[in-house]
C-alpha cells in the first residue's frame, strides 16, 4: 500500500504543480499589471455592489470571479497582491470554499443527477449563508484581531521601480516564489490525501456504505473524488442517499487543501472548517429527515466482490 501511496502522490503532485504554475503566475502578474496601470479601480467598480455585500474591497472581485469559475489557485493569485486583512481573507476563503471551480464541479454533479440550476443556485445561496454571521455581526465577534494583516513567508512588497522592465521582473519573481510556497503546502496535503484515497475501505467500497465513503472522500480529498465514488455506486443507492451526499459535499468538500490555502494568508482555520461542516450537517439531516419524494429503488444485487 505504501508504494501505491507514493505513486499516487507523485502523479497528483506533478499534475497539481503544473496547474498551480499555470494559474498563479499569469493571474498574479495580471493583477499586478492592473494595479500598476491603475486599471483595477475601473474593473473593481463594476463589481463593487457584490463585494460590498461581502464586506470585501472592490479589487477582490477578480479573485472571486477567478475562484468561482476556475479554481482557488487563481483566486489566491488575484487576492495575494491586495494586502487584505485577516477578516477579509476569512470571508473570501469561506465564500469560495463553498462556491468554486463551478464549471468543472457542476458538470460532474450533473452526471450524478443534480441539475445545473439546482447546483449553482444552492451553492450560491449556501456561500452567502456561510459568511452571513461574519457580515452581520461585529468583526471582533469571531476574530480577535480582524484588521491585522497576516504576513506569510510571501509578503507583498511596495517598491518604486525605475523602469517597467524592473517592475515586471520583480513581480515575476514574486509570482514564482508564491507558486513555490503554494506547491510545497499543497504537496504536503496531497501526501495525506493520497494515503486517504488508498485506505482499503475506500478502495473496496461496500454498497451499503457507499454514501458514507463518498462523503469521507469528498470532505478530505475533494468533490471530484467523492462524486467519483457516487458515480460508481449510484445504481445501488436511493435518490435520497445520492441527494444527501451530494448536497453535503457541495457545502463541505476538500476541507484540508481549500482551508490551508487561505489560512496561509491569515484566514481563521476554525471558522473556515466549522462553519462549512455545520451547514453541511444541517442540510444532510434535513434531506434525510424530510425528503419524501417517492423513489423507485432498484433491487440491490448481492455484492460478489
Amino acid at each position: 500500500m505504501t508504494g501505491q501511496v507514493f505513486l499516487d502522490f507523485k502523479k497528483s503532485s506533478i499534475s497539481t504543480s503544473k496547474i498551480i504554475l499555470i494559474m498563479v503566475i499569469p493571474y498574479y502578474l495580471l493583477a499586478e499589471l492592473l494595479i500598476y496601470f491603475e486599471l483595477m479601480p475601473y474593473i473593481a467598480g463594476i463589481f463593487s455592489p457584490f463585494t460590498d455585500l461581502l464586506n470585501l474591497p472592490p479589487e477582490a472581485s477578480l479573485a472571486i470571479a477567478a475562484g468561482v469559475l476556475l479554481n482557488l489557485y487563481a483566486a489566491v493569485a488575484f487576492a495575494a497582491p491586495l494586502g487584505m486583512n485577516i477578516y477579509e481573507w476569512t470571508i473570501l476563503g469561506l465564500f469560495l470554499g463553498v462556491m468554486h471551480n463551478m464549471l468543472v464541479e457542476v458538470s460532474i454533479l450533473k452526471k450524478i443527477g443534480i441539475p445545473v440550476v439546482t447546483s449553482v443556485s444552492y451553492r450560491f445561496f449556501m456561500a452567502f449563508l456561510a459568511v452571513s454571521p461574519l457580515i452581520l455581526l461585529p468583526k471582533n465577534f469571531f476574530l480577535s484581531e480582524p484588521d491585522s494583516i497576516f504576513k506569510p513567508l510571501y509578503e507583498v512588497k511596495v517598491e518604486n521601480y525605475e523602469t517597467f522592465t524592473d517592475f515586471l521582473f520583480s513581480k515575476f519573481v514574486d509570482s514564482v516564489i508564491l507558486s513555490a510556497e503554494i506547491i510545497i503546502l499543497v504537496s504536503l496535503v496531497l501526501l495525506i490525501t493520497s494515503f486517504i484515497k488508498n485506505l482499503s475501505f475506500l478502495r473496496k467500497v461496500n454498497h451499503q456504505i457507499a454514501m458514507i465513503s463518498s462523503m469521507i472522500s469528498g470532505i478530505s480529498v475533494g468533490i471530484v473524488y467523492g462524486a467519483g465514488v457516487l458515480l460508481s455506486e449510484a445504481k445501488y443507492m436511493t435518490k435520497k442517499q445520492i441527494y444527501s451526499a451530494c448536497f453535503f459535499l457541495m457545502t463541505a468538500h476538500a476541507i484540508i487543501e481549500d482551508t490551508l490555502l487561505f489560512v496561509y494568508f491569515g484566514a481563521n482555520i476554525w471558522i473556515l472548517v466549522l462553519f462549512r461542516l455545520f451547514l453541511a450537517i444541517i442540510v444532510f439531516y434535513l434531506i434525510i429527515a424530510f425528503y419524501k419524494t417517492p423513489v423507485i429503488d432498484k433491487q440491490h444485487p448481492q455484492d460478489t466482490r
